[in-house]
């Protein structure tokens, strides 16, 4: 599948979505029937290559709609403490300025383990996501930061921070009202924008079909907000496509190499 975005340079998530839900479908498949396929060693590894697959998938997606370099899997200093943050543009160790959060959420069950319902554990994945939007914020002016009216300051402090879900709704469980209504609260109050993909096996049980978003919502498609990053991205290279260079703190809150890393690996086996 990255393959074909690269070499036929598509842009769009709508475009190889039918490809997502196979891939999905079959490495579900291979859950259930508890087999590991040839090169991984264990579940958790082989899980957790969902999460990576879509944001490398992502980062293709923008790379085609802008023709700059956007990173998978950055390692970002914060305020703080170090991120590795799924997505992030210009593709660089500090000061980026468009940061992107990417989650892979919902399994099926398998043997004695319960299906995973895509709202399992949200709540640390929620305190995750505003504490790591409001640390990379505050990395520019660090104590000297002046915040005053939140939404004002969060709307216009650099780096720019969405959010890009792709979930497995369970059957008789999961609700998308449920998923859009924790998506929609986070762009009322940390983020910026949030993007949401999600599906469910299909009446043929042979397959997954992708389930609508509610039109009135401001939680929209993966493409709309892929879209907007995109403009955000090109509204701000130079006219020799160059990003602004980085801003320095001129003294930094905690020395920088003793700063501690983001584990990359909280979220468990769902983990984008």
């Amino acid at each position: 599948m990255k393959a074909r975005v690269q070499g036929e340079a598509i842009q769009r998530f709508v475009d190889v979505q039918e490809a997502w839900l196979d891939l999905m479908w079959t490495l579900d498949a291979y859950r259930v029937a508890q087999i590991l396929p040839v090169g991984f060693k264990d579940f958790g590894a082989f899980n957790r290559g969902k999460g990576n697959w879509f944001a490398e998938l992502l980062s293709l997606l923008l790379h085609n709609r802008t023709h700059h370099r956007v990173a998978a899997r950055q390692r970002v200093r914060g305020f703080s403490q170090n991120h590795q943050i799924d997505i992030a543009w210009p593709a660089r160790g500090e000061d980026p300025l468009v940061c992107c959060e990417s989650k892979v959420t919902g399994a099926p069950a398998y043997g004695s383990t319960p299906a995973r319902g895509a709202l399992a554990d949200f709540s640390n994945r929620r305190k995750e996501l505003k504490f790591a939007a409001t640390d990379l914020k505050l990395y520019r002016r660090q104590q000297q930061t002046v915040i005053e009216h939140w939404d004002v300051w969060r709307q216009s402090e650099r780096p720019k921070a969405f959010f890009l879900w792709a979930a497995r709704l369970e059957p008789g469980k999961d609700r998308i009202a449920a998923l859009v209504r924790e998506a929609r609260d986070l762009i009322d109050t940390y983020l910026d924008g949030a993007g949401l993909f999600a599906w469910q096996p299909n009446q043929a049980g042979d397959g997954y079909e992708p389930v609508a978003l509610p039109s009135s919502e401001r939680v929209t498609s993966l493409d709309d907000v892929l879209y907007r990053i995109a403009s955000e991205i090109n509204a701000l290279v130079d006219e020799q496509g160059r990003p602004p260079p980085p801003i320095r703190p001129e003294r930094t809150a905690l020395d920088p190499r003793q700063l501690p890393d983001d584990s990359g690996d909280a979220d468990g086996p769902e983990r984008a």
